[in-house]
């Protein structure tokens, strides 16, 4: 939790009203300064032996990754699902994933997609290879990997899956050192060691709104700095991985673009030497995104980019 005052008590009630009984939730608060204290503490008197509380040392914040790592070492289950304080299950959300979870021993994990819910509309999240959909069932290692990287809105949401403390345990966990992506950086290491059971029926809904950490994070900026954290971990991970040079080529690029769209607020100049200099840091990606370099050292961006899409069209179009 962190600052959840205004919702928390909503996704309290969708977790209370489900029809499987046999769960302990871990309210771990990472560094709240609004009323969300107040919230637990109705919380704590309704359900004092299923519900534990718990905050870093003189409230500090130190990020997602982070306290759901700590809420886990605080946790004794043996399935494992997260909650965001912001989301809200249906109340067979728990029971139905895990009747099925239990027939699928081989099984690491169970995800479903979400309704993704704004105040004035509503849709089912996209899943698949390039949002083109998946049938329910059992997908072995690692053809999630590519599924999840062709399309990063298409991966599990942490409130629409239950995954085996083993195997979370056995991938170390998230990795503390990502953040906004840190959901996909989990699924993508259990991805390419166990298999993973999709199952199409929609059980939570996922909230979309201006307060949420992505949301403040993309308004400040820091989420292209966090996504260039996220490309380069999920390269080594692509090459430990020995993946095709295809999937590889694909994240690079979005580092590239990433990395583009970041420093465009520098003005055209200054961009421009940033991105040659920043660019000597990977000298891998310049030399292999070299078309694309030249044309934004001379063209503004957004005229470069267009550019660079038509000729890698046209080129599909004669292959």
């Amino acid at each position: 939790m962190y600052n959840g005052s205004k919702t928390l008590l909503e996704t309290a009630l969708s977790v209370l009203s489900q029809d499987f009984k046999n769960w302990e939730w871990i309210l771990f608060d990472d560094g709240s300064t609004d009323s969300t204290h107040k919230i637990v503490e109705e919380l704590l008197a309704k359900e004092p032996n299923r519900i534990k509380y718990f905050q870093h040392e003189k409230n500090a914040n130190h990020g997602t990754s982070y306290t759901r790592n700590r809420a886990v070492e605080k946790s004794s289950g043996k399935i494992i699902s997260f909650i965001d304080q912001d989301d809200i299950w249906f109340e067979d959300r728990l029971s139905h994933q895990f009747d099925i979870l239990n027939k699928q021993n081989e099984c690491a994990m169970i995800w479903s997609p979400a309704l993704y819910w704004y105040t004035d509309r509503s849709f089912i999240q996209s899943v698949g290879y390039r949002g083109k959909g998946l049938e329910p069932g059992v997908y072995i290692p690692p053809s999630f990997v590519k599924i999840f990287l062709s399309d990063l809105k298409g991966t599990p949401l942490p409130s629409g899956s239950l995954l085996r403390r083993k195997h979370f345990e056995e991938v170390n966990g998230y990795d503390e050192s990502i953040r906004g992506s840190e959901d996909i950086v989990l699924w993508l290491k259990i991805a390419q060691k166990y298999p993973i059971y999709f199952d199409d029926k929609v059980l939570i809904k996922y909230r979309k709104h201006e307060d949420s950490t992505l949301r403040i994070a993309k308004r400040s900026g820091v989420m292209d700095e966090w996504d260039l954290t996220f490309y380069r971990w999920v390269n080594r991970f692509l090459k430990e991985g020995k993946s095709e040079q295809e999937l590889i080529d694909e994240n690079d690029f979005a580092y590239y673009k990433t990395l583009k769209r970041m420093l465009s607020k520098e003005g055209y100049f200054k961009s421009r030497i940033a991105l040659r200099n920043k660019l000597k840091e990977h000298p891998e990606i310049g030399k292999r995104f070299s078309m694309d370099y030249l044309l934004d050292l001379t063209l503004p961006f957004d005229l470069a980019s267009r550019i660079s899409a038509k000729i890698r069209f046209d080129l599909l179009k004669k292959t």
